[in-house]
């Protein structure tokens, strides 16, 4: 196997990047700087890195430069053994093409590259093609700055101080929210401005361009929040699209975050009706895989009690409700926890955070079974003992889908859940999923 190439960050050189005729013919109708694209590359281009800076030429003869973009390593690779990239926003396109005549002292012809054949530029040619197009287009130089920022910009948070992790575990559950919402979560998350860390009261603060309103509710939201919270100060912001999908965020900001033990995440979908209240925790590096302790004294314990006194008290509620189409679950246990890998430096500005999600009555079970034992005598969960949970995917297709969780008619129970949880000093995120209610199953693609 051959090494892999390290070009050092001073010296980097990206590519001239063009596709092959019906690929480029189709690009060229759809280029827009909103438009998502991707493209595959040979396995063998194992010189490719997780960020690239490319130039596009969409037309032959004579070759022409029609955009400049930064384009990401996306997962997986449909099994075809390619990396695959997507250009990634903002996409500069210059309103007229730069020829190759225009750039006649670097000779296109022998520097362009297709997905199957990379021929990376050297720093000095790189460097000196990109001063070029900014002679050749100075009204377009700031965003070929901007576009050339984005290879190295970090939207994630290290996790080196408390402050940090607990900013991690909200851009989770905000990131969790979105996809439930049906929303665009790779967006919002590469929007984050890690700079605000130091001064932020919520993951909210972090995100630029957003409006976050401080203690404005809807009223259908405030009637939510203060049958669970009552009134207090909070945080609240709004997320949408053009198809009348909703998330409303709201985060209680009466806790410093450097002292908070962790948060909870309440989602409640006002289509289904139902309340699903997501625990975090994390679980530490070992030898082998990453695991989570739980010696006799761990606060899980009790939370996993009072999981069972919440089940106890809702089953001798008397209060009957009609069955309607959104009603059903395969599940009413509203508690569900995660244990959550921790911070990878190399992971994508869009990514969730990785791990095990179980039901509170699965997590139970599991810890009455042998293999839960670890060799300390105490117990643990961990990737090593337990092979079956949810992963990020399938957790949020559940709870999408309104397969889980608890009814509305349980929310007073549960108010008194999270008043427990905050005199542990627990911050809270509510997360307001609000899609449209379709009676058909048309948005499954089905007549």
């Amino acid at each position: 196997m051959p090494r892999r190439k390290k070009i050092a960050s001073t010296e980097y050189g990206g590519f001239i990047l063009t596709f092959e005729p019906g690929r480029t013919q189709w690009l060229q109708e759809r280029l827009h700087p909103e438009v998502d694209f991707s493209d595959s590359f040979s396995a063998l281009d194992w010189d490719i890195q997780s960020r690239e800076l490319v130039a596009l030429v969409l037309q032959q003869d004579p070759l022409q430069i029609h955009a400049f973009a930064m384009m990401e390593h996306m997962h997986g690779s449909g099994g075809s053994g390619k990396r695959k990239m997507r250009m990634a926003k903002p996409l500069l396109v210059f309103d007229q093409p730069i020829t190759s005549r225009m750039l006649a002292s670097l000779g296109l012809e022998s520097l362009v590259s297709t997905p199957e054949r990379l021929k990376r530029l050297d720093g000095r040619t790189w460097n000196e093609f990109i001063q070029l197009l900014r002679t050749l287009r100075p009204a377009d130089s700031r965003r070929i700055s901007d576009v050339i920022a984005l290879r190295t910009s970090q939207h994630r948070l290290p996790e080196d101080s408390q402050r940090e992790l607990r900013l991690n575990e909200q851009r989770d559950g905000l990131g969790l929210a979105l996809d439930i919402g049906g929303l665009d979560r790779a967006e919002v998350l590469k929007s984050m401005n890690i700079e605000r860390a130091a001064n932020a009261t919520s993951v909210l603060d972090l995100l630029d361009d957003l409006p976050v309103h401080e203690r404005t509710l809807l009223e259908h939201d405030r009637r939510i929040f203060s049958s669970l919270w009552g009134e207090q100060s909070v945080n609240v912001a709004t997320f949408g699209d053009s198809n009348e999908r909703s998330v409303r965020v709201i985060v209680t900001d009466q806790t410093d975050l450097e002292t908070v033990l962790g948060i909870d995440l309440l989602i409640y979908n006002c289509c289904h009706e139902n309340y699903i209240l997501l625990q975090y925790k994390r679980m530490h590096r070992k030898p082998k895989s990453w695991s989570y302790p739980i010696p006799p004294s761990s606060n899980l314990l009790t939370q996993l009690q009072r999981a069972k006194d919440f089940k106890a008290a809702a089953g001798r509620q008397n209060v009957l409700s009609s069955p309607s189409l959104w009603s059903y679950r395969l599940s009413d246990d509203p508690f569900f926890f995660k244990f959550c890998e921790q911070f990878r430096p190399g992971a994508r500005d869009e990514s969730l955070i990785p791990g095990i999600t179980m039901s509170a009555d699965h997590l139970d079970e599991f810890l009455q079974l042998p293999e839960s034992i670890n060799s300390g005598g105490g117990r643990a969960i961990g990737y090593q003992n337990c092979p079956r949970y949810f992963n990020n995917s399938e957790f949020i297709q559940l709870a999408k889908s309104g397969w889980i969780g608890t009814s509305a008619r349980s929310a007073k129970l549960l108010s008194e859940v999270l008043k427990a949880n905050k005199k542990g000093g627990r911050q809270a995120m509510l997360a307001i999923i609000d899609p449209p209610k379709e009676k058909s199953a048309a948005s499954r693609g089905r007549k």
